[in-house]
């Protein structure tokens, strides 16, 4: 049938008045967001880096927000029970998450008991930052470079073993990643945090680690432990001489980094996304933001959402394989 113009020109006038009448809720939401406490749902323990970034960024997020922004705790599963929380909480913006990587990318390929699907089930907001991580031997490990670790390892091969603060979670993957593209055969021993396992990492139970810079700092600078490679995209400023994986043929590796970030409900309207994206934005050009992610060695972000989206399908699509083909799997 034949459209005569008039009816073209009603029915385009009736499609958009139909579209706006629709976005004035999420826009009426959006100007009136937030009217009352956010909660930030950290799935940590307090103390920990995530814990420590997420309470530095409540604070200076609920300052731009201009309302209080609450960590609530929920811990267990590597994080995944406060996803799944998220993931089912109203889309209203009141309930938020504050992840680290593990929980988006690494644990849907790990662990078999997982209710919702991180990639899809939730809004991604934007990331607040990102950091790289060590790769650390203990003094009595005679090996002063990662090609003399290398080779070291090869020489003994499952006499070795490597530490991580918890099966199934992303330094897990990291460390398999690692000894898959350096063609070892080392055992994992896994441990239920940092501090646990640093007693059996010095004494030299268990010989090297990967780890976040500022959890291992003081052992470094005792002399305890000794870097050898950084993974991640750019060497460490606190440690000049250490090489990055790219730098000794390690490429790959530059994926395995230690990145943080703030996610919604699934179905969280775009209003109210770009709201809190902006507050992020703004948030991280605050002296108490910026001096607080250099402080752990965490470069700021605030990208935007399609961007952290597309890093995450990215990252999702990786550690896959990886957990796939080192057959990973945590009940």
């Amino acid at each position: 049938m034949t459209m005569h113009p008039i009816d073209r020109r009603g029915f385009l006038r009736d499609a958009a008045l139909a579209g706006a009448a629709l976005a004035l809720p999420a826009l009426g939401r959006a100007q009136d967001y937030p009217n009352k406490p956010v909660k930030l749902n950290v799935g940590f323990s307090a103390g920990g880096l995530t814990d420590v970034l997420a309470r530095l960024t409540a604070t200076s997020l609920g300052d731009k927000l201009g309302q209080p922004v609450i960590i609530e705790n929920k811990t267990g599963a590597a994080g995944n029970l406060a996803t799944e929380f998220v993931a089912k909480a109203p889309a209203d913006g009141y309930n938020l998450l504050f992840s680290s990587v593990g929980q988006i990318v690494v644990s849907p390929h790990t662990y078999t008991g997982m209710r919702v699907n991180p990639q899809a089930d939730v809004s991604h907001i934007s990331m607040i930052g990102e950091g790289d991580l060590i790769l650390t031997v203990n003094a009595l490990v005679p090996a002063q470079t990662i090609q003399e670790f290398i080779a070291l390892v090869k020489k003994n091969p499952e006499k070795m073993f490597y530490a991580d603060s918890g099966a199934g979670g992303n330094l897990h993957l990291y460390m398999e990643y690692f000894t898959m593209l350096a063609g070892l055969n080392m055992t994992g021993v896994h441990y239920r945090g940092t501090a646990q396992l640093m007693p059996d990492f010095i004494g030299n139970q268990v010989q090297m680690s990967l780890n976040a810079y500022p959890a291992i700092e003081p052992y470094i600078q005792q002399g305890k432990l000794r870097a050898l490679m950084v993974v991640g995209r750019q060497r460490e400023a606190k440690l000049p001489n250490v090489p990055t994986c790219a730098e000794v043929g390690l490429k790959p590796l530059e994926v395995c980094t230690n990145w943080f970030g703030l996610h919604g409900p699934k179905g969280l309207p775009e209003p109210l996304r770009q709201k809190l994206r902006d507050a992020v934005v703004e948030a991280l050009k605050t002296d108490a933001m910026k001096s607080g992610l250099a402080m752990q060695s965490i470069r700021p972000v605030g990208d935007t959402s399609a961007a952290f989206t597309m890093r995450i399908a990215s990252d999702f699509e990786a550690f896959a394989k990886v957990a796939k083909a080192a057959n990973i799997q945590v009940s």
